[in-house]
């Protein structure tokens, strides 16, 4: 099964401003260095995009990669996404997940497989496993959408209810994605998700 990051792509319809592609990873990049993505629709349609790393930030658990992308690639990404960008725009594309090549996880241990419910931007699951880091696994199909996260975990004081209780919160962008591909929708009902999470020792 082929392995997903969350993404979101930032289109400027002006040259002076190039596009870029902002990418949830479990590894830092150089700025400066050069980087290729693959980049995948909710089609299944996979496209290679060359790009410069122009900015990677660490977050709680993962990185903040944001490679540059041409301005020729700017176009044809909107317009494989059917988003029509204004002139002097901006647009913000969440349509996409994105692999970076050459990059690679580190042996993980799995913790749990299995389902999940998703509500609102939760995901509710009581793992035996303690609170912390994780890189949380959701089976989508033909693609696993991958996202480092925290897991909060917590006693239950509601009156009636015993035992602990576990939470992940999705990032925006990846609830985003989520509803652009129709695989769920925030203001609807909860939906049962098949996951996996995998141990946080080897993320880094």
């Amino acid at each position: 099964m082929e392995q997903w990051l969350v993404c979101r792509v930032v289109l400027h319809a002006h040259r002076r401003r190039r596009a870029f592609a902002a990418v949830r990873a479990w590894t830092a990049l150089e700025p400066g260095t050069r980087a290729a993505l693959l980049l995948r629709n909710g089609d299944g349609a996979v496209f290679q995009v060359g790009g410069l790393v122009r900015r990677s930030a660490a977050g709680e658990g993962h990185s903040r990669v944001e490679v540059q992308i041409p301005w020729d690639a700017d176009l044809s990404l909107a317009a494989w996404a059917r988003k029509a960008v204004k002139e002097g725009d901006t647009a913000v594309l969440h349509g996409y997940v994105a692999q970076v090549r050459d990059t690679a996880l580190s042996p993980l241990k799995l913790v749990y497989d299995g389902y999940a419910v998703l509500r609102g931007s939760f995901i509710y699951k009581v793992l035996d496993a303690d609170a912390g880091r994780y890189l949380l696994e959701l089976l989508l199909g033909s693609g696993s959408l991958l996202i480092p996260l925290k897991y909060y975990k917590y006693e239950r004081k509601d009156r009636g209810a015993g035992g602990d209780a576990g939470v992940f919160q999705l990032p925006l962008d990846a609830v985003r994605t989520l509803r652009n591909w129709g695989v769920y929708d925030p203001d609807a009902d909860a939906v049962r998700l098949r996951m996996r999470v995998w141990a946080p020792q080897a993320l880094g």
